[in-house]
């Protein structure tokens, strides 16, 4: 996944040498407000910026002279046929007015947007401009849950100036306003914290000071629920020459092969509920592995070309910013006494191969991090923002085939993405003592359809009482996201270093079987009725389970299991196969055989010797 960052450069064309001053009153004042306005159902926002230069000491005046020039940035995380896609919208919706309403005159310059100085600015006549477009960047939009995100001002902007030769002074303002309208989804989330919140029977203002938005991007959430659906298509290549289809077809286990797949799981933190529309084949069994996973067993034939197709939904919630739920943080000290008390978190503070808890670099720094904090939740910060700081995200990268390195590597200057953002936040804490793994799924996601979306990871932390935390440390930013999180679904989560919960039993030669078979969509789904879908305990009826809970854990470690797979995909087993019906057959006719042979003796013993019988009379 690609960090999001987004800042205005507004440039002001006029010949001062300036430097910072501290002043309470000014000769000039210079307004840059920005408002993005939001119809519900669209996915694209109106951005209006409203540039107004005040003049505050008649002594000075602006001449009608130089320009405006504004500049629209790309969003960071698209491709460039994306990004010239979305330039093209912009330019199309661009339109620059007066004061008056009146239309102004404009050039377009390697994406600047040049605006000349119209008229003289006095302390009685106001220069002020109205510079309008329309952009999909700023908003996100999944059915009913909606994410608006505002350009952050960058870390050196300038508030208050001094021209070094005449003295004078300037303010410059940057307000900013977000607009939605009376049918927009709940609110979920808002960053900054402090905000202002004005509505009327139409719209919703939320107004952002300008300080709160030095390096941070004012972000709402509008949606409590969120659905998604997938279609995941495993196509499964034929991999047995030997046994024909027309004997397969009277026997199939003659040529079987069996895959292992990692459906999406279950989990409570987001209410996260996975229903299923179409199965093909219906899984033979389903079964947690140690961490919770959800894994079906298909078989399919070994002598054909086939495939395994799940299509369903899942839904997801959090909740509303009026109505959050109760705190998880806790004092430390109470903290790591309840996780001692729990023998079953030990393996999630262990170390591993990308995950060097243990490492001296790696202990010194978790050591450092956590010494001033109190809370848990303090901690939790405190190493997010560590990694956010030590780690640059690597675009390039991320749009290869990329080769994970580790914490200790992406903490020392190593390329990063994802992986390395949250093996690194999950080695910190293991060090510490807190117990966490890697949660792996999908984020981001939009209404449309994509093959294979990027796979995203994440972390989940062990929280006594609440479960596993959900923090993505990729998101480097003040505006950390720590907690309940609808723009995901979690597929998986590991506990070890392997990313991947598929496996393939065959008797046969599997090389013909690769990742390039696997295909996946999800996508944002109106909601279904639910009544027509069928849950995981209505996949395997014949199991007898009621709920998710009761499906077994390890259930892959069963003597059934493995003795299912002997039988099917193992050159012993299938013999076994091929040699049982005919050993069966042999030992019937033989006892057959064997019946009739005793009972034609026993008839010529009986003709041979035939019974007397006495009369009495």
């Amino acid at each position: 996944m690609k960090k999001l960052a987004l800042t205005i450069l507004v440039s002001l064309i006029f010949l001062l040498s300036l430097s910072p001053v501290l002043a309470t009153t000014y000769d000039f004042v210079i307004d840059t407000d920005t408002k993005i306005s939001y119809t519900t159902g669209n996915d694209s926002v109106t951005v209006q910026y409203t540039y107004k230069r005040t003049v505050e000491n008649s002594s000075f005046y602006y001449p009608a002279s130089g320009e405006k020039v504004f500049h629209i940035p790309d969003i960071q995380n698209k491709t460039d046929e994306e990004i010239k896609i979305e330039r093209k919208f912009k330019k199309n919706s661009i339109s620059v007015k007066d004061q008056y309403g009146n239309k102004l005159k404009y050039t377009i310059k390697e994406e600047k947007k040049n605006i000349p100085n119209y008229k003289i600015t006095t302390k009685s006549s106001p220069y002020l401009i109205t510079f309008t477009y329309k952009t999909h960047d700023y908003v996100q939009r999944v059915n009913s849950f909606v994410t608006i995100q505002a350009p952050a001002l960058p870390k050196d902007i300038v508030l208050e100036q001094v021209d070094k030769s005449t003295g004078t002074t300037t303010r410059y303002n940057y307000d900013l306003s977000i607009v939605v309208d009376k049918n927009i989804p709940t609110l979920a989330k808002v960053y900054p914290s402090d905000f202002t919140k004005k509505t009327d029977s139409k719209i919703t203002t939320y107004s952002f000071d300008q300080l709160d938005r030095i390096e941070n991007s004012p972000y709402i959430e509008f949606g409590t629920e969120a659905v998604y659906k997938f279609e995941l298509l495993f196509k499964t290549p034929k991999t047995d020459t030997f046994i024909p289809e027309k004997y397969s077809d009277i026997y199939s286990q003659l040529s079987t092969n069996i895959y292992e797949i990692s459906l999406p799981r279950e989990y409570g933190e987001t209410n996260q509920r996975v229903f299923f529309s179409k199965v093909t084949p219906s899984p033979k069994d389903i079964y947690q592995d140690s961490e919770g996973n959800l894994i079906g067993v298909f078989e399919v034939p070994a002598n054909i070309d086939s495939e395994i197709s799940v299509t369903g939904y899942i839904y997801v919630q959090q909740d509303s910013y009026d109505n959050p739920s109760d705190s998880f943080d806790m004092n430390l000290s109470e903290y790591f006494e309840l996780v001692k008390k729990s023998s079953f978190l030990n393996k999630y503070l262990a170390p591993s191969k990308y995950w060097q808890s243990t490492d001296s670099y790696i202990k010194q720094e978790a050591d450092k991090l956590i010494a001033n904090q109190s809370t848990i939740l303090g901690v939790i910060q405190a190493d997010y923002a560590f990694v956010g700081n030590k780690l640059e995200y690597d675009y390039a990268k991320a749009n290869s085939d990329n080769q994970r390195i580790g914490a200790k590597a992406a903490l020392t200057g190593g390329a990063s993405v994802c992986m390395e953002y949250s093996d690194s936040l999950i080695a910190l804490l293991r060090a510490q003592g807190i117990p966490a793994r890697a949660a792996g799924g999908y984020a981001n996601i939009s209404s449309e359809a994509v093959d294979n979306p990027t796979t995203h990871q994440w972390v989940q932390i062990w929280i006594p009482n609440y479960g596993w935390l959900t923090a993505d440390p990729t998101l480097e930013s003040k505006n950390m996201l720590i907690g309940k999180a609808i723009d995901r679904i979690l597929w998986e989560t590991f506990n070890g270093d392997a990313p991947s919960n598929i496996s393939v039993y065959s008797a046969n030669d599997i090389t013909t079987v690769s990742n390039g078979g696997y295909n996946i969509k999800v996508y944002g789904a109106e909601d279904v009725n639910q009544s027509e879908l069928k849950s995981y305990v209505d996949l395997i009826p014949e199991k007898g389970y009621e709920s998710t809970e009761e499906i077994p854990v390890n259930g892959n470690y069963s003597v059934s299991h493995w003795f299912n797979i002997f039988l099917k995909t193992t050159v012993i087993g299938k013999s076994l196969l091929i040699a049982g019906p005919v050993l069966i057959s042999l030992v019937v006719l033989t006892g057959a055989i064997l019946g009739i042979s005793l009972g034609i003796k026993a008839i010529k013993r009986k003709r041979q010797n035939p019974t007397l019988t006495a009369d009495t009379k």
